[in-house]
C-alpha cells in the first residue's frame, strides 16, 4: 500500500501560503474567503490596499439577497468566475499581464435568444460586478477558468487588442486569487466610495432618460489625436473624417 497523505489544517496561518499554488474547491463560496481572511487577519493587512479590511467587515453582516430590479438585470448569477488574459506583443515576443486575475460573475444558461446580448441560448452572459452590492455576492461560488485569451499587444499591429491564441493555465497562488477578488470587488474603492460612484452613475442614467444631456461626436473627441498624423501623411482627406482615415491605415495587413 502506497502511504497517503497527511491533511493539515492550515486555515489561522493562511498568510504564510500565499505563493503556494492552490485548486479551489467546486462548493468554495465569495463568502469562505472572506472567512479565510477573518481566521487569517494577516491577510487583511496584506491586501490593505485593495480595502481587505472594509470589505471584511462588511461580509461579516452577513448575504442578502438581491434586489427585484437586480435581479432582472443580472437574469441571475450562477457563480463568480477567476479569468486570465493575458497580452503577446508579437514583434517583440513579450507576454504581459500574466499575473492578475481577473473576476466577473456567470449568468444561469439562456432558456432562449437574447439579440440585445447577442446570445444564443444555452450560452450564458459575462456580468461584471465591480459595483454590485459585496452582501449579494456572498453566496455566489467561485471558480477559475483554466483557458486563457491572448490578445495582441502591438499597438502598431493590425490585430491589436484582439485575441490572437488560447492557451491553459491552472496554476494559480492563493495570492493571487484573494487579490483577484479584491481587486474587482474594490475596482472604484471601498463600500462608501462604491456607493458614491453608483449614485452618480444613477444620476447620469436619470439625465440621459430626461433628455437634458448634451451628445457629442466620437469623431470631434478624437479629432485632435488623429489630424496630425493624418496631416502629416496626406494633403487632403477627400472628405473624409481624420477618424475615418486613422481606421483605414490601421486596417492595413502588417506586413
Amino acid at each position: 500500500m502506497g502511504s497517503r497523505l497527511k491533511e493539515v489544517d492550515v486555515t489561522d496561518r493562511a498568510h504564510e501560503f500565499v505563493f503556494e499554488l492552490i485548486t479551489i474547491h467546486a462548493e468554495t463560496t465569495l463568502a469562505d474567503i472572506f472567512r479565510l481572511m477573518e481566521a487569517s487577519p494577516l491577510l487583511q493587512k496584506l491586501y490593505r490596499r485593495d480595502f481587505a479590511e472594509e470589505l471584511s467587515a462588511l461580509a461579516r453582516k452577513g448575504g442578502a439577497e438581491p434586489s427585484s430590479r437586480e435581479q432582472a438585470a443580472h437574469s441571475g448569477i450562477e457563480f463568480l468566475e477567476l479569468y486570465q488574459e493575458w497580452g503577446l506583443n508579437t514583434s517583440t515576443s513579450e507576454y504581459s499581464g500574466m499575473h492578475r486575475l481577473q473576476l466577473h460573475g456567470i449568468g444561469n444558461e439562456l432558456t432562449e435568444d437574447l439579440p440585445e446580448e447577442r446570445r444564443k441560448k444555452g450560452e450564458r452572459i459575462e456580468w461584471s460586478v465591480s459595483l454590485t452590492p459585496l452582501q449579494e455576492l456572498l453566496s455566489l461560488p467561485v471558480r477559475l477558468k483554466a483557458e486563457v485569451r491572448i490578445t495582441e499587444e502591438d499597438a502598431a499591429a493590425k490585430a491589436y487588442m484582439s485575441e490572437i491564441r488560447r492557451a491553459r493555465c491552472a496554476d494559480v497562488t492563493l495570492g493571487q486569487v484573494i487579490h483577484g477578488l479584491l481587486w474587482e470587488l474594490s475596482f472604484h474603492g471601498g463600500p462608501h466610495e462604491q456607493l458614491e460612484v453608483s449614485e452618480d452613475l444613477k444620476r447620469r442614467v436619470a439625465e440621459v432618460d430626461a433628455g437634458t444631456v448634451e451628445f457629442v461626436s466620437a469623431d470631434d473627441v478624437f479629432e485632435s489625436f488623429y489630424k496630425p498624423g493624418c496631416d502629416a501623411l496626406l494633403e487632403e482627406l477627400g472628405g473624409r473624417s481624420t477618424r475615418e482615415i486613422a481606421a483605414a491605415i490601421r486596417d492595413i495587413d502588417d506586413d
